[in-house]
């Protein structure tokens, strides 16, 4: 499982009582921005009040020659095609600059690639389509910095290219007639965290020549779910995009965009940044996963509400099927790891099956990863070939790792977090042996980040001015998270099943408040703790309209037992190091190694009812959280000797006691071998 440190931040309260006085917040706001380090009341009070303003389009280097060939190409009346992406960052930069190119009479058409047949980027053959189509000059959005050999094609066939990206680029840059782009080394345009929309955004200001506050009202409602959906820091400019861009949203004038706002539930309510990321863009995102993006561009384009809500069914049945597509791959992957639980103790876990839908094996990696705490690898075999998609923790470079691999692979690329690869079926388990043997020397300890919380609350003095007050910190995104709250030492006061059992509601009570919380995801037969327990709660906390007024509810993002030590996160760490292989010092083994006393309490409080599977943390605090590693390996041992084992039940993963014919002896167990070796 995925164990984890809590970090909660102590901030001055001299600070925290003199920025709450000076800016007029609650008690809570004031304590949270300066744990954010705008613990002035200037610094506080430019970020909840003042827009930061956007930067001078011409700033990004080579936005004047990107400006003078198009305008030449409008002027000329030659064909322009801009070349997209399929994810909703490349779709809406698509939309916006078409809109944009058409609205100044130009002769305009789009293309956008298929995930399956051309994946992503310019093409040599794409190249020579467009140029055989007759188009003069290529436009690209959120894509092309790394297109070199396909735009000295372009070039070769009388094609222009303008780039426009986001993206890092290689050694070379390509010989385009302009590339714009942020990650430039040599660009020196004050903010540099645009997406692929952001910069399109950019290109369509300087065409306009205004400053680009007097084209969010335009367009920066597709700006903002772009920037929004590539999950780009929601900080300085992108913060103001988003903020007119939300309130563009609740205003909606595009008749796909509304359409889609119904057929998410979202008409005529305030949109957050939240909804783009979980309703807006998994629909738009599922045209490019599960058929053609084009559908989605369609969507954002349309002037003609019927058509623009039949797109719209069509895109929600998109994203049922890649949501039932996305199960279905995640449960051959728990099979196959129960199949096979060496594959556990991988530093790298990796799982492959013959046609996994590409669309959203990146998905599934990302829930591995949730789940399991370690860089997760994802292939999809078709026709004696993988494609792999692969999702990394923090503090493993997961584009390194696989470059260590590269004799074994066909092509790769990515960056530190996700990658993608592509592998001879009969190289996947020279792949898993190579990744691994990289992880082992590179990485021997790999301790799961830690869980960042934003303050400690009493249920006593939390109010629903509190929780209101929260709104001020919106939108919320990467590198300006939703806050969450640490509830310490909660009492667990009822446990209520929601939705059919899909889902599970706490009643938490702590002093003399109480709170209700739900568990989303979790059933109650996988809930690992019962009324009268006392636990920590990471809490995300929201205000609804209730029959006697505004009440706080809370959302469950993370569970422990009251108290749990930052030592049981190290001991795991390092039982986990060992499992996969690495050398101990002595001191480490003697931390892990169990008696037989330990063991024995181990195994009878198992045969007392079994414990929880999915959630090792209460066993681990009952036995003690000092001996965390020695547990981890006595249940291992208990294992290994086919004393305990893991059955489902309702649903739920439970450790307990296996049929057993006469005596066992444990120091037989290979794990105990091993460390007293």
């Amino acid at each position: 499982m995925n164990f984890r440190t809590w970090q909660v931040p102590t901030p001055d309260e001299k600070t925290v009582a003199r920025l709450a006085a000076a800016i007029g917040a609650p008690g809570l706001l004031a304590r949270i921005l300066v744990a954010r380090g705008l613990d002035s009341p200037e610094k506080a009070m430019a970020f909840l009040t003042q827009d930061a303003p956007l930067s001078d389009p011409f700033a990004l280097k080579d936005m004047d020659k990107a400006v003078a060939r198009i305008l030449k190409a409008v002027d000329a009346g030659e064909a322009i095609v801009i070349f997209g992406d399929y994810d909703v960052d490349g779709v809406t930069a698509t939309a916006l600059l078409f809109e944009h190119l058409r609205g100044m009479g130009a002769s305009v058409r789009c293309k956008l690639p298929s995930r399956d047949e051309e994946g992503y980027g310019l093409t040599v053959p794409i190249v020579e389509s467009l140029a055989e189509k007759g188009f003069k000059l290529i436009i690209t959005v959120d894509n092309g910095v790394s297109a070199v050999g396909e735009i000295k094609r372009a070039a070769e066939l009388g094609v222009d290219v303008v780039v426009t990206d986001h993206h890092l680029p290689g050694a070379e840059l390509p010989g385009a007639v302009a590339v714009v782009d942020p990650a430039r080394s040599d660009d020196e345009s004050p903010f540099k965290c645009l997406s692929g929309a952001g910069v399109a955004f950019k290109l369509c200001a300087a065409l306009d020549g205004c400053p680009p506050e007097e084209l969010l009202e335009q367009c920066g409602d597709l700006a903002a779910i772009g920037t929004v959906a590539d999950v780009m820091p929601l900080v300085g400019e992108n913060r103001t995009i988003v903020k007119h861009g939300l309130a563009l949203l609740e205003n909606c004038e595009r008749p796909g965009l509304v359409a889609l706002l119904e057929g998410c539930g979202l008409a005529d309510k305030p949109v957050t940044a939240e909804n783009i990321s979980f309703a807006l863009a998994p629909r738009l995102n599922a045209a490019g996963r599960m058929e053609s993006a084009a559908a989605a561009l369609q969507l954002l384009l349309c002037e003609d509400f019927e058509k623009a809500q039949d797109l719209t069914a069509r895109l929600c049945q998109a994203n049922a099927d890649r949501q039932a597509a996305e199960q279905s791959i995640l449960s051959e992957a728990e099979a196959q790891i129960a199949a096979d639980p060496s594959r556990l103790r991988d530093r790298v876990l990796l799982v492959w099956g013959e046609g996994f839908h590409p669309g959203v094996i990146g998905i599934v990696a990302s829930r591995l990863v949730e789940k399991y705490g370690k860089p997760t690898l994802v292939i999809s075999v078709q026709n004696g070939e993988g494609k792999g998609s692969g999702r990394s923790v923090p503090g493993f470079n997961l584009h390194g790792a696989i470059s260590a691999c590269a004799p074994v692979l066909i092509r790769f690329g990515g960056h530190a977090m996700a990658a993608g690869l592509s592998v001879k079926e009969e190289n996947i388990f020279a792949l898993r042996r190579a990744i691994n043997d990289y992880a082992a020397k590179e990485y021997p300890v790999l301790e799961t980040p830690p869980l960042r919380l934003d303050a400690a609350v009493r249920l006593e003095t939390l109010t629903v001015q509190d929780v209101e007050s929260l709104a001020y910190l919106a939108p919320c995104g990467h590198e300006n998270p939703a806050p969450v709250f640490f509830l310490p030492d909660a009492v667990v006061d009822g446990v209520f099943p929601v939705s059919d059992g899909k889902h599970v509601r706490l009643r938490l009570r702590q002093g003399g408040g109480s709170i209700f919380a739900v568990c989303f995801g979790t059933a109650p037969a996988q809930l690992a703790y019962q009324p009268g327990d006392r636990v920590d709660a990471a809490l995300s906390l929201s205000v609804y309209e209730g029959k006697n007024g505004p009440q706080i509810s809370a959302r469950v993002r993370a569970l422990r037992p009251a108290g749990l030590p930052d030592t049981a996160v190290r001991q795991a760490a390092l039982y986990e190091a060992f499992n996969c292989g690495a050398c101990l010092t002595e001191e480490e083994k003697r931390l892990l190694l169990p008696d037989r006393v330990h063991i024995a309490a181990l195994y009878r409080l198992i045969r007392q009812g079994g414990v929880s599977a999915d959630d090792l943390l209460p066993l681990l605090a009952r036995m003690g959280a000092e001996h965390t590693g020695r547990t981890l390996v006595g249940l291992k041992a208990l294992r290994q000797l086919g004393l305990v084992q893991v059955r489902r039940e309702n649903g739920a993963r439970r450790i307990a006691p296996a049929p057993v014919e006469g005596k066992k002896d444990l120091s037989a167990a290979p794990i105990l071998k091993a460390l007293e070796a």
